[in-house]
């Protein structure tokens, strides 16, 4: 395994290079007192493992190793302090390996073996770069190629290393700032720690997702991280272009819209309650229910009653307290004189309302009543 040592103090670079001699099947390329990450950009392709002292004058070292993993994701990173208390608190997720100075043989070994067992340069699965990645936020994160039904399995190594990804995806092509990221996402954390553990899962990220590097890529610009994709498909964003595309629902277009309504297979990443998508999932909820509602309105005028009810009821599942949407159901079910059925969504309506502190509207309420009487 090729091997990088980074340490601002030259006798312990010295020692841990010595230390790293007496295994012969490490192979140090590269020492240097600088941890400037464009000087040695040439060797980053050439690294399995980079020895990295956490505490550096010149720079923060897990900013610098999430610097190391945007040139080669495949590089493992184990850093080197003196001192207990930063190992704590900058690897209190595991995320990464650490050594404790003066480092011996012994701790070296099982370092090593670890590396090892992870695997220094995986073996990767030949990805064709002009293929699709179909990247669905629909219901839950998966990955999947256009030519494959099966999904990637992607493993995230912390949850907020899969909630920071999914923040970066949800403002995919726009650059956000670190700031605004600490801010967000561990606004209850120390400004030192936050920051500590935004690297970390950058880095994190990085590994999770470095055999879909050639469609997925973080670049850290200035003061924040940019998420760029290349042939990259998203659900999300297909749904909402041919919504906007499509023509004026009619009987003549109704399948194409249904089509279309067919991309959308869940809520926005309905299985997690971050605070910060909460808007955008709203908004898409309310898209889909207009656009349930011109369908089914299509189907219930040109009197094609049993899609009408099949979209009236999707609605519903949805939005149990949509009183125009339950009150065409009613009609509707009582035009085919089923009785059990406007006596059940009236009920469920009227609960469903009471769960607000809200009454059924009058004139619902109203017809209900008069139904009763002359069925």
């Amino acid at each position: 395994m090729n091997v990088c040592l980074f340490d601002d103090e030259p006798m312990a670079l010295d020692y841990l290079h010595h230390q790293l001699n007496q295994f012969s099947n490490i192979n140090v390329l590269h020492k240097s007192t600088e941890p400037l990450i464009d000087h040695h950009n040439i060797l980053w392709n050439e690294i399995d493992i980079v020895f990295l002292d956490i505490e550096m004058p010149e720079t923060n070292g897990l900013a610098f190793a999430e610097q190391i993993t945007a040139y080669n994701p495949h590089i493992n990173i184990v850093f080197v302090t003196a001192h207990d208390q930063y190992a704590l608190e900058a690897f209190e997720m595991h995320a990464l390996d650490y050594l404790l100075k003066p480092v011996t043989v012994k701790r070296l070994q099982k370092t090593i073996q670890r590396v090892s067992s992870i695997g220094s340069r995986p073996e990767n699965k030949h990805f064709d770069s002009t293929n699709t990645l179909q990247i669905n936020v629909f219901g839950e994160l998966t990955f999947q190629f256009k030519n494959n039904s099966s999904s990637e399995s992607i493993k995230w190594r912390t949850a907020k290393s899969k909630e920071l990804f999914l923040y970066l995806l949800h403002h995919e092509g726009k650059l956000v700032l670190k700031s605004e990221l600490v801010e967000t996402l561990w606004e209850e954390t120390d400004v030192d720690k936050a920051f500590a553990h935004l690297y970390v899962s950058i880095y994190n990220i990085r590994h999770a997702l470095r055999e879909l590097n050639n469609f997925m890529k973080i670049s850290n610009i200035e003061d924040g991280y940019l998420l760029q994709l290349q042939n990259v498909q998203i659900d999300k964003k297909e749904w909402k272009k041919q919504l906007l595309e499509a023509p004026a629902t009619n009987m003549n277009t109704i399948e194409t819209h249904e089509e279309i309504m067919q991309l959308y297979t869940g809520n926005y990443l309905e299985n997690v309650d971050y605070l910060w998508l909460q808007g955008e999932k709203f908004e898409l909820e309310e898209m889909w229910l207009h656009h349930s509602k011109q369908i089914a309105d299509c189907y219930r005028a040109a009197n094609h009653i049993e899609k009408a009810i099949t979209w009236y009821t999707n609605i519903i599942k949805k939005r149990p307290e949509d009183e125009n949407t339950a009150f065409h159901l009613m009609k509707l079910y009582a035009s085919l004189s089923y009785r059990m059925l406007v006596d059940y969504h009236y009920k469920q309506l009227h609960k469903s309302m009471a769960e607000l502190d809200l009454t059924v509207h009058p004139e619902i309420t109203k017809w209900y009543t008069n139904w009763k009487k002359n069925r």
